[in-house]
């Protein structure tokens, strides 16, 4: 039990003498507050929590003392959520009641997490706080430094290497520095502002490579620049001998870098057909990357090709179909010279294919009404064993079908250089497609087969047992039904040259039943195709006719 004195706190103490049976006799002990507040400065957490439990008036007054324990030494995780959330005046009330600065959470101290969540204000009130390590690492060996250099602008490296006592050389992972992070990034400024502040560029990682020797391996004609301090070198121009490394235009179009391709187009003498060490042109990257105004920048200058090629051969317009890239795709038809048909694909790519198809690949018809509105264009070039109706055809692309139809010009048959468009249509169960094409009459050639297997549309409809798609075809009124395949097979034998049951079919009890059923189906196919009444006797086996 306790109570209060005039100028501090009495506790009872209870000493009961050795050996007496009478109960223990309580003496008072007064502690002022000066001297209770110095021993709790010196008891630990635990200590502190039973001290307070002791007493409710001393739970009362220790309750300032545990709040401050709590944000120094247990609770600094509110500081990381004052940073979190960019939160100003939290940060503020938790540093001046002595939050660890420098405490780490989920392996990041809280201006670790500033750098990375770009909390700009509290970013700022810690770097201007006394306790402030800017120098301490965490277990994988990151830096405050490193964090700018991987999420920050330049202005917010500039502003850590500020810190009076920043050691601008610390070693990361792999023993490397901040310049071999700058490096690595292709970031020319901070590169640049490193070095000013004395950064060492032959400090050597785990590997034994230094900044330098990281820069003429991969990023030779930009750092060059900088650490010669020579604007106007002229590695800087992209020359044919600097492929194998990353040039300057390549790297800021890639970034998206405007400034930086805005001064490297005024360069005498810049080649804009250069490929780097991946390939690729500039105005290749620039799709790539989908940035239309690097591509409006790069087409402005007078050396500009608008049908350079990659390293697979591919010109700018093929590869900006290939990827959906639509206002590019517009941009790049604007130039006069472009080459709409070429045939591109090569490398990595599957089949050899123009734009023409790529648009007629696509649900929507869009790019393709752009695309045929272009001065000519090649309506019918069959590449990779399509045309570009029969790609329409083979997706089962309805509208593009329909718009491909209505262009005076475009072939919709196979003319013995490609498998009939019907064909490819039948074979992969596109209905709509199919009714559509019958109804060109005498448009389609609708006994046209296969190249492989001369197979008709309806020798492929009959073989694939497709009711509907047979009485579609049989709509048409030149549509021969005695036409055979390679191996001698019409529709009508075809009809019913799938059916023999599988050896699960005939082990399973129902198997006699769904064979019959399969055989029902394809005598239906078969009525269709002949004309005339078809029966199939279950337990005969065999096929009645007329």
């Amino acid at each position: 039990m306790g109570r209060n004195g005039p100028c501090g706190l009495s506790l009872w103490a209870h000493n009961p003498p050795m050996g007496s049976k009478d109960g223990p006799k309580a003496q008072p002990i007064h502690l002022p507050n000066e001297l209770l507040l110095w021993i709790v400065s010196y008891l630990d957490g635990s200590a502190l929590f039973a001290l307070a439990k002791s007493c409710k008036d001393l739970d009362f007054r220790l309750q300032p003392s545990i709040w401050k324990y709590n944000i120094k030494f247990q609770n600094s995780n509110l500081l990381h959520l004052a940073v979190k959330y960019d939160n100003v005046g939290l940060a503020e009330v938790l540093l001046r009641h002595n939050a660890n600065i420098n405490a780490f959470y989920r392996g990041k101290t809280p201006l670790m997490r500033a750098l990375k969540f770009s909390s700009a204000a509290v970013r700022d009130l810690l770097l201007n706080c006394r306790d402030l390590d800017i120098n301490i690492q965490n277990q994988a060996r990151e830096s405050a430094l490193w964090y700018a250099i991987h999420y920050g602008t330049f202005s917010t490296v500039k502003r850590v290497l500020e810190q009076p006592n920043v050691q601008v050389d610390i070693k990361h992972k792999y023993g490397r520095t901040a310049l071999h992070l700058a490096v690595f990034a292709g970031r020319i400024g901070l590169v640049h502002l490193l070095l000013s502040r004395g950064s060492d560029p032959d400090l050597q990682d785990d590997s034994g490579h230094s900044p330098w020797d990281w820069a003429c391996r991969f990023n030779r004609p930009v750092m060059e620049m900088i650490f010669s301090n020579d604007p106007m070198a002229e590695v800087f121009l992209g020359t044919q001998s600097s492929q194998e490394a990353e040039l300057p235009l390549h790297h800021a179009v890639s970034y998206g870098s405007v400034d930086v391709v805005k001064r490297l187009l005024g360069q005498k003498g810049l080649s804009l057909d250069i490929q780097n060490r991946n390939g690729y042109t500039p105005l290749h990257l620039a799709i790539r990357n989908k940035r239309l105004e690097m591509v409006n920048l790069l087409l402005s200058h007078p050396r500009a090709n608008v049908n350079c090629k990659d390293k697979n051969g591919n010109t700018p317009l093929w590869l900006s179909t290939y990827s959906s890239c639509d206002e590019i795709t517009e941009r790049l038809l604007a130039e006069k010279d472009i080459n709409v048909n070429f045939v591109g694909g090569r490398g990595r790519f599957e089949t050899l294919s123009t734009s023409l198809h790529h648009a007629a690949a696509r649900l929507d018809t869009v790019l393709l009404r752009r695309l045929l509105a272009v001065p000519g264009i090649s309506l019918n070039l069959c590449v990779g064993g399509h045309s570009p109706f029969s790609v329409a055809a083979y997706h089962g692309r309805m509208n593009t079908v329909a718009c491909l139809l209505s262009v005076q010009g475009v072939e919709i048959n196979g003319m013995d250089v490609i498998d009939p468009p019907i064909c490819r249509a039948v074979a992969h169960g596109h209905l709509d497609v199919v009714r559509l094409l019958v109804q060109q009459d005498a448009r389609l050639n609708i006994n046209e087969s296969t190249i492989a297997t001369h197979d008709t549309a309806l020798c492929i409809a009959a073989a694939c047992g497709e009711l509907e798609m047979v009485q579609a075809l049989l709509s048409h009124n030149r549509i021969d039904v005695n036409l055979r395949n390679q191996c001698s097979e019409d529709p009508l034998m075809l009809a019913f040259g799938k059916i023999p049951a599988s050896n699960k079919e005939r082990l399973h009890p129902e198997g006699h039943w769904k064979q019959n059923g399969r055989c029902q189906h394809s005598a239906k196919i078969a009525e269709a195709v002949s004309g005339e009444k078809v029966w199939w006797s279950g337990r005969a086996g065999d096929i009645y006719f007329g």
